[in-house]
């Protein structure tokens, strides 16, 4: 079948659409509360639960720097504080230090951390 006898050559070769022009100009910005107040309305309207999520990270006081200690303990005394880390969804290292402040040494409730591992997964 040649090109001039297909019916749907036709389509297939349309003129081209002239292009719209997308250059938007910029929005002005909205202070957040306008932004909440829109947001809590069209909720209301369409019953819908809605939330505004503050995207800045309060300002924390920085933790000391870290080193590894190593030490022996029987394996009755590590299994202890195993399950009692699990039981309270801490860490070992987190009832340990707890352990050494309410001993009397020095530690700073910024650097009591509940897990570590979760504040560097951020």
């Amino acid at each position: 079948m040649s090109d001039e006898t297909n019916p749907l050559i036709d389509e297939i070769r349309q003129a081209a659409r002239p292009k719209r022009d997308l250059a938007l100009p910029p929005r002005p910005d909205l202070p957040d509360t306008a932004v909440e107040t829109r947001t809590r309305e069209i909720g209301e309207k369409w019953g819908a639960a809605t939330q505004m999520v503050s995207t800045a990270e309060p300002e924390r006081e920085p933790t000391a720097p870290l080193i590894s200690v190593r030490f022996d303990c029987p394996d009755y005394l590590d299994t202890a504080i195993s399950v009692k880390a699990a039981e309270q969804n801490c860490t070992k290292t987190f009832l340990i230090l707890s352990a050494l402040k309410a001993a009397g040494y020095e530690l700073r409730d910024v650097d009591l951390v509940i897990d570590r591992r979760k504040a560097r997964r951020r």
